[in-house]
């Protein structure tokens, strides 16, 4: 297997374990090892930036804000190496910092790298480090030969491109390979997609868990609904049957009633007819009591409810009967007349008047007995109505 075969993180891990010179020097083999050695300075370069910014802010943290006090203090030299890396840094960053925004060259010196980060461990680790002059003597010289170099023979080439605007573009990874900035950026935005998912998800869980006990609550209500509708049913069928069954009867009491009246009516007629026969042949002056006497019993309540009033007859009140029976007068006019008129008979006119009267007397006892009954009747059928118009409307009530 080939080593460019590898991913672009495992190269550079193992460049890693090389100093920045020999990587420097690594440019020369491909076109491969110089994009990854060049990705590998830059990112050097910012790096040692970056730490010695942290050991000098750090170190200034320490020190007393009086410079007289400073020159005594422990830290005095630390301060100073400091400072002077900061003056080699910020003269190499204006020299090619230009050029590597612009993409046409890296950080070429991968030696001075090496030296500022050991002057910068003999910082860190040392409590009294030796006098700055002797640990930057190698730093400066290194650093003066490289600005030197780049000014004089790389630097004039450069500002050519420059200035014709042919800057060459900043080199690409291949598609199939990430830089470890890309992967690590790459990385975090998975991560915070993550976590804004796993928020969403249990967001959307949580709705879920809401939206599904209420579609429970809904089904709940309409199984009771439904048995309510059932239940409702069923009642308007029972009293569908009962007010069938009461209207079955209505009609029968209405029939019954009918044949009653009629045969009340005929009974009535002829007992009339037979006392007014009677009368008449017992005694002249009675012969036309029959007349006198008006019974009508033919209009009566036949019709008991609003519904069968097509059906039946009308719904009208009786008269009541007519019975004009006979005064002191009539009978004292009637004994003048039999006075004046011849006797027939052998009887007197004092037992004959009261013969008379005994049979006008029972005459009006069948009558009254007979409108007796038929009150009682129409007295009834007004009860059954009035019963079952409330057993509608109590159905009704509850129903509602």
């Amino acid at each position: 297997m080939a080593l460019l075969g590898l991913p672009v993180l495992v190269i550079e891990n193992i460049f890693s374990y090389l100093s920045y010179d020999e990587i420097a020097k690594n440019r020369l083999v491909s076109k491969a090892f110089n994009e990854i050695c060049m990705r590998m300075l830059n990112r050097g370069f910012h790096m040692i930036e970056r730490r010695h910014a942290q050991a000098l802010k750090s170190v200034k943290a320490q020190l007393p804000r009086r410079e007289s006090e400073r020159r005594y203090h422990p830290l005095a030299r630390h301060c100073d190496i400091l400072t002077s890396i900061e003056t080699r840094i910020s003269m190499l960053n204006m020299t090619y910092t230009k050029f590597i925004d612009n993409g046409i060259c890296s950080f070429i010196p991968g030696k001075v790298i090496d030296e500022i980060r050991r002057v910068l461990f003999i910082v860190e680790t040392s409590k009294s480090p030796p006098r700055a002059h002797e640990v930057l003597q190698e730093l400066r010289d290194i650093s003066s030969m490289a600005i030197e170099h780049f000014d004089d023979k790389i630097s004039p080439a450069f500002r050519k491109r420059l200035q014709e605007g042919v800057a060459q573009p900043c080199p690409r990874p291949t598609p199939t390979v990430l830089t470890p900035i890309a992967v690590r950026q790459e990385m975090l935005h998975l991560r915070r997609r993550s976590i804004l998912n796993a928020k969403l998800s249990l967001y959307l869980a949580s709705q879920y868990k809401k939206y599904h006990q209420r579609m429970m609550d809904y089904k709940k209500i309409a199984c009771k609904q439904h048995k309510a509708i059932q239940e409702m049913t069923k009642r308007q069928r029972q009293q569908d049957n009962s007010i069938a069954d009461l209207k079955k009867r209505i009609e029968e009491c209405d029939i019954k009633y009918t044949e009653l009246t009629h045969t009340n009516q005929a009974v009535g007629g002829k007992a009339i007819a037979a006392t007014a026969s009677d009368a008449a042949s017992s005694s002249q002056p009675l012969r036309h009591f029959g007349s006198q006497i008006k019974l009508d019993l033919s209009v009566l309540p036949i019709g008991t409810s609003k519904r069968n009033q097509s059906k039946t007859l009308p719904n009208m009140k009786p008269r009541k009967p007519l019975i004009k029976l006979p005064s002191l007068s009539e009978d004292l006019d009637s004994n003048s007349e039999q006075t004046t008129a011849p006797s027939t008979s052998n009887q007197s006119p004092r037992t004959k008047s009261q013969s008379t009267m005994a049979k006008i007397r029972g005459i009006t006892n069948e009558i009254r007995h007979l409108s007796n009954l038929s009150k009682n009747f129409e007295g009834k059928l007004k009860r059954m109505a009035n019963t079952e118009q409330e057993e509608v409307e109590a159905k009704k009530l509850k129903t509602d």
